[in-house]
């Protein structure tokens, strides 16, 4: 049974299905700024994924026909050639359906939920973040220069990748990087953007990982945040993310399961 592709129009339709989730990404695609989405049908939908980026969200009935179907054949789907899948954290059905694929290399792993609310964020705190930028490189907004240099790289796509281009980029969203001699090695950026909030991404390139180069790029992406009154959403795949969390003013929600695929 092939999945269908919901049309913009159509985005009201699914939005029931991923109620359980609570992730900026989801609400960003029924918004209308970001993702694609598929259905097995409409519109009356039993099962819906939403595709952003290298996350994937699934939702509906996991016993069904139609979700065995879907988890065998995601990524004719999901174009990059990884995904990180989530679902509803009560309802781990999911989980086990796709893990019970062996095609798509599963993996079971966890991640460090951050509390979403809205944080009166200590400005005096950020601002010795940010003037904590180690001597040698330079804070630097997000143009086109880096917006370019981000989506040349692995490590640092993620910052931008869920945008149409550098236009729609530095239309929708904004980010600040470290830079060395004119590149690009750490940043924090709006991975995707919503009404009223947005979900931040924080990386390092590895060669210059446990420097403090991060900290003083989320420090200036959140008082960037708080001057244009936008929620700052913050998810950590790790535990150094879920520790750069804490530092920054958020609060720990707690572990829960995700799925890693490949093709």
């Amino acid at each position: 049974m092939q999945m269908i592709e919901v049309k913009k129009n159509e985005r009201p339709q699914i939005a029931h299905l991923f109620k359980g989730i609570e992730d900026s990404m989801v609400i960003a695609y029924l918004q209308g700024y970001m993702g694609r989405a598929f259905a097995d049908k409409l519109p009356d939908p039993g099962v819906s994924i939403i595709i952003s980026g290298e996350y994937s969200f699934f939702a509906g009935d996991p016993t069904s026909a139609a979700a065995k179907e879907l988890a065998r054949t995601v990524f004719a789907y999901v174009e990059e050639d990884a995904t990180v899948a989530i679902y509803a954290e009560d309802n781990l059905q999911w989980r086990d359906l796709l893990l019970s694929v062996p095609e798509n290399h599963p993996k079971e792993v966890a991640r460090y939920g951050i509390v979403q609310k809205d944080y009166e964020f200590d400005r005096n705190r950020l601002q010795q973040f940010i003037e904590g930028l180690p001597e040698g490189f330079e804070l630097k907004r997000f143009d086109e220069d880096l917006y370019q240099q981000a989506m040349g790289e692995d490590w640092s796509k993620e910052f931008c990748e869920t945008f149409d281009s550098a236009e729609d980029y530095l239309k929708k969203g904004f980010g600040f990087g470290a830079v060395y001699r004119g590149k690009l090695v750490a940043g924090a950026s709006t991975m995707t953007v919503y009404d009223g909030g947005t979900e931040v991404q924080v990386a390092t390139k590895e060669e210059f990982q446990r420097r403090g180069l991060a900290m003083p790029c989320a420090a200036a992406l959140l008082l960037e945040c708080m001057k244009r009154k936008i929620r700052p959403c913050w998810d950590a795949a790790n535990l150094i993310s879920k520790h750069m969390a804490l530092q920054l003013g958020y609060e720990y929600k707690g572990e829960y399961s995700t799925v890693h695929m490949h093709r």
